[in-house]
């Protein structure tokens, strides 16, 4: 059952890592921030790993997930090692992740809840 649900969530992250349209971007430039809206998949590449995120808005707080998987050629990703995570982040606030790979990911829900930006950067020493 367990290989049931990750061959799920893969396929799931194989799905919106792929969507092509307004409803999802993808970052080729990670010196500047990104923005993203509500429901709207942001993806971006961080070392050797894919990261999609997006957020739902709830109040006035963002709803956050963002989902990482190693890359293993091109654009394909190993889908049985994902790693998924949500995090509320209020108006105003912001959220700081450290990867392994010594990179720092800053998420930070605007005022009203209605858009966040996304910063890459490296970690400090």
């Amino acid at each position: 059952m367990r290989l049931s649900k990750r061959a799920a969530f893969a396929t799931a992250f194989a799905g919106i890592s792929a969507m092509a349209g307004p409803a999802m971007t993808r970052a080729t430039d990670s010196a500047s921030p990104l923005t993203m809206k509500p429901l709207q998949g942001v993806s971006f590449d961080i070392g050797t790993k894919r990261a999609v995120s997006y957020f739902l808005s709830d109040g006035d707080t963002c709803k956050l997930t963002l989902m990482l998987a190693e890359v293993v050629s091109g654009d394909e990703v190993n889908g049985l090692a994902v790693t998924r995570m949500t995090v509320a982040v209020e108006a105003d606030k912001a959220v700081q992740l450290d990867t392994a790979e010594g990179k720092s990911l800053e998420f930070k829900c605007q005022v009203g809840a209605q858009a966040m930006t996304i910063n890459v950067s490296n970690q400090a020493t």
